[in-house]
């Protein structure tokens, strides 16, 4: 005998019936008399069974939801590795909290703010901006007079919940590094140099606000910067001065100077002062009208022969002046001398003929030069590649495979190509103006009134779109969790709203889009906008 909750098997019969009866039992007998079959019935299913079974589907389910959220677990903590990942973008953006600037930006149409942003610790930071417009313009010079806006202090905001972690007071005149405009730039410590012309000081920040100072103790003619790495850069001319020059209404005399001072650079720790490296930028002949003075403080037609200018990035440093141009990296190696083109400038024999130094992620740089040429490099100048074209593709998401570096075509700069390890090209697109975003299947590209999603192993166009909504607006800047792509979209004429338009990047198609009144950055997985009144998170 069988156990009493084995099942036997399940035997479907189809019997005809018509009427509202059909399905009601009339017993063993037809309905002459005689003896009929009974309609068949599916066996009875015991209770442990059926809870059994219930227990199996909840099961299941549980078990790919609990997939699921681990995968997008996952997938949100790469995302936050990435200065253009965010854990979520599923739903359309909208404000969460504000932090209010110390001096809010003035209104108009004619003013640029200049606001420096980096992350640290998963911390937003923001040090002073300023802004220039112009209606600030010297007539009499020229020269632009900025004016602080943003924060006083350097101010420390965490992106989730928009609490300011700390404040740094800073003194006068501070210019501090490194930083960027879109949040890409992480650091350990900030160092910023500020105090009179005559008194500069080196003020280092960590990471949790912490702060130590010392005197730059400055010689005549030297200036301090911040530099990469917890570094101040000093920079001062040697040798003999060069020889006079003047300009007149842009007519300078003479036109080209061919001797000048050279620069020595010194990269020293920021804390302490101890010297970490030091570099000698040789005076090359340069055409006087680049050496006119750039601020307040001189007259009209004026040349500055000793003009001497650093600017940081996360892992180098560009030091610029009359007759002086050179990339070094946090090692104090030349960058720009890889991509130096063995012939000179076209029409000036004399003049030389420098590279474009882009970071590329750390200790690794694009060094680009004419004839279209890239070499890819590492902080100590060691060549690691060599590519026909331009570097495209700085938007990359962090789930994305590496096997593909993707260039400018070379004929004419537009298109590119997709270009694999050993050199050969796996794919070209020669409709497209730039790559927004390389995607770990999907490459979406920028051809104009349209954006198409390109398969990453073949480039194949897998879907496009365009919307006539985007009259006067640009395409500034893209953020990805993975599964979608948000374009960035402001206004060409830099006033009103601008605008966030998420697409599915399987199918391009558009998921949301939200309203924007400065510009999008993402920190630590979430998006925060820098307006012209202060920062705001988007969730």
């Amino acid at each position: 005998m069988s156990r009493p909750d084995q099942q036997e098997p399940i035997v479907f019969e189809l019997v005809e019936h018509n009427g509202p009866d059909a399905g009601t039992d009339h017993g063993d007998a037809d309905q002459d008399g005689s003896p009929g079959r009974r309609a068949p019935r599916l066996p009875r299913v015991p209770r442990r069974t059926w809870l059994v079974a219930v227990a199996a589907v909840a099961v299941v389910v549980v078990g790919v939801t609990a997939v699921d959220l681990v995968r997008d677990h996952r997938r949100a903590e790469v995302m936050r590795t990435s200065p253009i990942g965010v854990a979520s973008l599923d739903d359309p953006l909208a404000k969460a909290w504000t932090v209010p600037f110390d001096v809010a930006a003035p209104g108009g149409d004619q003013t640029f703010v200049d606001q420096q942003l980096l992350t640290m610790d998963g911390l937003l930071v923001v040090p002073p901006g300023t802004t220039r417009g112009f209606a600030q313009v010297d007539v009499s010079t020229g020269a632009t007079k900025p004016a602080r806006v943003g924060f006083e202090d350097v101010v420390a905001v965490d992106p989730g919940s928009g609490e300011v972690a700390w404040r740094v007071p800073l003194g006068e005149n501070p210019v501090c590094g490194p930083s960027g405009y879109d949040a890409s730039v992480s650091a350990d410590e900030l160092v910023c140099v500020q105090g009179p012309a005559d008194a500069r000081e080196v003020l280092t920040v960590a990471a949790d606000g912490g702060t130590r100072t010392r005197a730059a103790d400055l010689a005549d003619g030297e200036q301090t910067f911040p530099g990469p790495d917890g570094t101040a850069v000093r920079v001062v001319r040697t040798g003999s001065a060069a020889e006079e020059a003047v300009c007149d209404l842009g007519v300078c005399t003479p036109s080209v100077l061919t001797e000048g001072r050279d620069v020595l650079v010194t990269a020293e720790d920021a804390a302490t002062g101890a010297e970490r490296w030091t570099s000698t930028l040789e005076f090359e002949p340069v055409e006087v009208i680049n050496c006119q003075p750039l601020g307040d403080g001189f007259e009209q037609g004026s040349v500055d022969a000793d003009r001497v200018t650093v600017l940081t990035g996360a892992e180098s440093v560009t030091v610029d002046g009359c007759g002086i141009s050179g990339v070094l990296s946090v090692r104090g190696v030349r960058l720009d001398l890889a991509g130096e083109s063995d012939a000179d400038v076209a029409g000036d024999p004399g003049l030389s003929s420098h590279a474009w130094v882009n970071e590329l992620g750390p200790d690794l740089f694009a060094v680009e030069s004419d004839p279209m040429r890239t070499v890819v490099v590492d902080g100590a100048g060691k060549v690691l590649r060599t590519l026909d074209g331009w570097m495209q593709g700085g938007n990359v998401s962090p789930d994305a495979p590496d096997d593909l570096w993707f260039v400018t075509a070379r004929s004419g700069g537009y298109g590119f190509e997709a270009v694999r390890e050993d050199g050969s090209v796996a794919w070209k697109d020669m409709n497209s103006q730039r790559v927004l975003l390389v995607g770990r299947d999907v490459v979406v590209a920028d051809r104009g009134s349209r954006v198409v999603g390109l398969a990453r192993d073949t480039g194949e166009q897998v879907w496009s779109w365009e919307s006539g909504d985007m009259a006067g607006m640009a395409r500034y800047r893209v953020l990805t969790d993975g599964e979608t792509v948000v374009l960035e979209h402001m206004r060409q004429e830099g006033t009103g709203a601008g605008l966030l338009v998420a697409l599915d990047l399987g199918t391009g198609e558009q998921v949301w889009d939200a309203p924007l009144a400065g510009s999008a950055v993402a920190v630590d997985g979430h998006v925060v906008e820098v307006g012209p009144e202060g920062l705001a998170g988007l969730g």
